[in-house]
């Protein structure tokens, strides 16, 4: 609970000597001292008491004859001496801060439906530190903490409660960065959420949240029983995807790649990656979703990706949502490669902030499945890294059919990302604002620090696993929490009338305009032909079938005697004044004899031929992985290690 910073601030000018000596009298008589001071020292952990040990010297010095101080003011100036009760209150009101940074989210409001109330916890109790009731009102100095230099238990209180307690939970303080806490401190202390929005951009979040709603009530009103997978419950996604691709572009990124697993997929279809709501309403109404010369995967609306460009602030941004399976996290490493090759081709093979990925998934998968935590393990290795993933996890609190206390071991979903000292942000989905805000302060640290952040969305689902299942079998009382829940969008419209930001009637006409387009495209999907195919854009635009018309490709692949044997002595070749291994330099004798005489070539080499055919065409070839640098069985050794350096 007290660490080395909790000392930071008392640990300054004379105070340093007086606590310091008085820390080495309690060490040798702990009767001999206050017992307010007494049971401080005992509280300290060991890193505290290390510093407090090397600042009174070593054991066998000698000590001052007296520990008394002069009294001073309460709220001393940055040289003034603090009274004995002055320093207790300042070391202790440290530490009750330092324990809501690390603490504070455990009594933070998360749960829209209110069926998780948040426990007291004794190290975010003042009365812990010695503070009663009488001392609320005391001035204490604090040197600028929280940005006061001085400030009452009361003040202080109300001061972490807004920060660390509110619609927002922040874990940070697992991170062994100390710029990454500080960063992540300065902008939530004192919930800055609270005034991030003016009129326009709330009026703005109000129509993201709309169009999410009115997505879903639509195409539940028109296509009744039809799966969908749809985001009731979590219509919040749609604002907080927004406010990460806007903050990414305004960062300078030019390209992101999405990928999600199926819930909501069909609203950021439409709502972020802007596929035709007409070719959406086509699919519901039975229409393929390919052109009828293109081959494709046949799959269903919801494993389907597409991509688009978007111009924001002034700059052209390339989005691409991903297809993606029943198996659903195994999206994850194909966004983090793409992400990846996408740097590489771009030029970007040091900071790697040009492309961005963005991971969105539910609470269930994120914490049971194996491929999120090797997704993230890879995240910061040299040969993978991609300068940090967003991710989203959509957390409806449920899973298929089971609430987190069946699920999952830890506090939270998300535990598994403190694995690599991933910040998480959890918000209140039915805060819109907190969303949005946390939105954009997650991007932010990834293009600052370049690595992976979490939040994770507190929400709920309004229906089944999919719009045929009946949730109420398993979760009676959440389902009927839910039933009598006003709608995120409803809650937030009725917030900005009662704040004068947005009327009633300018909510109503923003809802009417949006179901008028709907109804339009509805009409105009009786008669929609795809006339491309969405995955032939971009850098696959012109690609064609290369079959005939008996199934055969005709396409040469062949290279000249010349071209191989060059790639050949190339693979064969060591460098002037490189040692390699003698038993690999026999290897590469043999594969030198080889294409020499064209006999006994092995497929390690066959194959290598063939990615320096490639490297020659000008194609990019990556390999990866300790089989690539050594070769399972010693044959393939696409990396040579000097043996003397």
């Amino acid at each position: 609970m007290a660490g080395v910073d909790i000392l930071a601030t008392a640990m300054n000018g004379g105070n340093a000597a007086f606590i310091a000596n008085l820390y080495a009298k309690w060490v040798e008589a702990p009767d001999s001292v206050d017992p307010d001071f007494a049971s401080l020292f005992a509280a300290l952990g060991d890193d505290a008491r290390s510093v407090l040990s090397d600042a009174a010297g070593a054991s066998w010095a000698p000590r001052p004859v007296s520990f008394e101080r002069p009294a001073a003011p309460s709220a001393p100036g940055k040289d003034a001496p603090l009274s004995r009760q002055g320093t207790i209150d300042s070391i202790r009101a440290l530490m009750f801060i330092r324990a809501y940074r690390v603490r504070g989210h455990l009594q933070a409001d998360l749960d829209p439906l209110g069926l998780r109330e948040p426990g007291p916890h004794p190290e975010l109790d003042p009365a812990t530190y010695g503070f009663t009731e009488a001392d609320m009102d005391r001035p204490i100095f604090i040197d600028m903490v929280l940005g006061r230099e001085t400030a009452t238990m009361r003040e202080i209180i109300a001061i972490l409660r807004e920060s660390y307690c509110g619609k927002i939970g922040v874990e940070f303080m697992h991170i062994q960065d100390p710029e990454q806490k500080s960063w992540i401190q300065r902008r939530v202390e004192g919930a800055p959420w609270r005034t991030a929005l003016d009129a326009a951009g709330k009026r703005r979040v109000l129509t993201q949240l709309t169009e999410a709603e009115g997505f879903e009530t639509f195409c539940q009103r028109r296509y009744v029983g039809t799966k969908r997978f749809g985001l009731e419950g979590g219509e919040s996604t749609i604002p907080a995807l927004h406010a990460i691709i806007e903050t990414a572009a305004e960062g300078g990124v030019g390209e992101i790649a999405i990928g999600m697993p199926h819930r909501g997929r069909l609203n950021t279809l439409v709502n972020i990656v802007k596929k035709p709501f007409t070719a959406v309403f086509s699919e519901f109404g039975g229409e393929s979703f390919k052109p009828d010369a293109v081959q494709g995967s046949g799959d269903v609306k919801y494993h389907l990706g597409t991509s688009t460009d978007v111009m924001i602030a002034g700059r052209k941004v390339h989005l691409s949502l991903q297809p993606n399976p029943s198996h659903l996290e195994a999206v994850d490493p194909v966004v983090a490669g793409k992400v990846r090759a996408r740097q590489d081709m771009a030029g970007d093979t040091r900071g790697r902030r040009s492309v961005m990925g963005i991971l969105m998934h539910g609470d269930a998968a994120f914490a049971g499945q194996g491929l999120v935590y090797e997704t993230l393990a890879m995240s910061q290795l040299i040969g993978y890294r991609t300068g940090g993933t967003v991710h989203i996890v959509v957390n409806n609190q449920i899973g298929f059919t089971t609430v987190p206390a069946h699920a999952y071991s830890g506090l939270y979903c998300t535990d598994v990302a403190k694995s690599v000292q991933s910040p998480i942000f959890h918000v209140n989905g039915d805060d819109p604002e907190a969303v949005s805000f946390i939105a954009r302060l997650a991007t932010e640290f990834r293009m600052e620090f370049g690595v992976d952040v979490v939040i994770d969305l507190v929400c709920y689902r309004r229906h089944g696993h999919n719009e045929t299942d009946e949730p109420a079998f398993t979760q009676p009382l959440m389902y009927q929490a839910i039933r009598g829940r006003k709608t995120t969008r409803t809650l937030y419209a009725e917030r900005l009338a009662a704040e004068g930001a947005v009327s009633t009637a300018e909510s109503d006409q923003i809802h009417k305009d949006f179901v008028a387009t709907l109804e339009e495209a509805y009409k105009a999907a009786a008669s929609y032909k795809p006339n491309k195919a969405d995955w032939l854009e971009g850098h696959w635009a012109g690609l064609n079938s290369a079959r005939d018309e008996d199934g055969e490709t005709e396409e040469p692949t062949a290279i000249s005697l010349e071209t191989l044997r060059r790639i050949g002595d190339a693979l064969a070749h060591v460098p002037e004044g490189f040692e390699v291994n003698p038993k690999i330099a026999r290897q590469l004798d043999a594969k030198a004899e080889m294409i020499r005489t064209g006999e006994g070539i092995d497929w390690a080499t066959g194959e290598a031929l063939a990615f320096g055919s490639l490297l020659l065409e000008g194609h990019r070839v990556r390999l990866s992985g300790e089989d690539c640098q050594r070769g399972t069985f010693s044959q393939r050794h696409a990396v040579l290690i000097d043996q003397t350096n």
